[in-house]
């Protein structure tokens, strides 16, 4: 299938696609390359909701406990830059009261929101118990990501070039066809409709992959880079 969308790339090389391609005859490829690492940090979004009668009774039990969580974060070294408390939302309630008909208040729905970033990830289940133990009622997501993500994807784009190279010269040996010159190249799809030559897998994957421990269940993080090529041929 990947021949055929090569071959479907040089009977289209007649035809110009909003200036994407060239031409003349040519290859369009991707390269790939992808490595899995543990994460490193950990963006956990919790908040503390309360309904009351009273609004101000509801907002102090809100804004004591979101004090509470915050000196926690710092307590873990979460720098002040990396806690983002939102601002307070209330939302009035009603019900309906089926013998009357009618809707009656039933009371003000007060919550606030908070965002820490932890980069001491062996302490990530400790912090979410202290969260609790405060009074935090909500949680509402963990994300796990890699602090220095932008080393491995510049890395990652150097391998998917290498992929992309060894992709047009495997492609143009299936076709016994010359190499010219590079045409254009991008770390983005290009804007048509036909499809780029990509090697299989197993000959893609060159990132070292080992045994990965998994993180409180968050196992490895896929990295990865790709890189569109378009290469005239003789």
């Amino acid at each position: 299938m990947r021949i055929l969308t090569g071959l479907l790339a040089l009977c289209l090389s007649g035809f110009s696609f909003a200036g994407a391609l060239p031409d003349s005859p040519h290859l369009y490829v991707k390269g790939t390359s992808f490595i899995q690492v543990q994460p490193d940090i950990a963006t956990i979004r919790v908040a503390i909701t309360e309904k009351q009668k009273s609004l101000p009774t509801a907002k102090e039990n809100v804004d004591k406990i979101m004090a509470k969580a915050i000196e926690i974060a710092k307590r873990f070294d979460i720098k002040e830059d990396d806690i983002h408390a939102d601002q307070l939302n209330v939302y009035r309630q009603t019900r309906y009261n089926r013998e009357s008909n009618e809707e009656e208040f039933d009371g003000f729905r007060v919550s606030r929101s908070l965002t820490v970033k932890l980069k001491d990830i062996k302490k990530y289940p400790e912090l979410l118990q202290e969260f609790v133990d405060s009074g935090i009622n909500q949680f509402n997501n963990t994300e796990f990501g890699v602090e220095n993500e932008g080393k491995y994807l510049q890395s990652l784009k150097k391998s998917a070039i290498k992929d992309a190279k060894k992709a047009a010269k495997e492609l143009a040996g299936e076709f016994d066809v010359e190499l010219a010159k590079l045409y254009s190249v991008s770390f983005q799809p290009m804007q048509t409709p036909v499809q780029p030559y990509v090697r299989s897998a197993a000959m893609a994957m060159e990132a070292d992959q080992g045994a990965y421990k998994n993180a409180y269940n968050t196992g490895a993080i896929t990295l990865n880079a790709e890189v569109y090529a378009v290469y005239l041929i003789e």
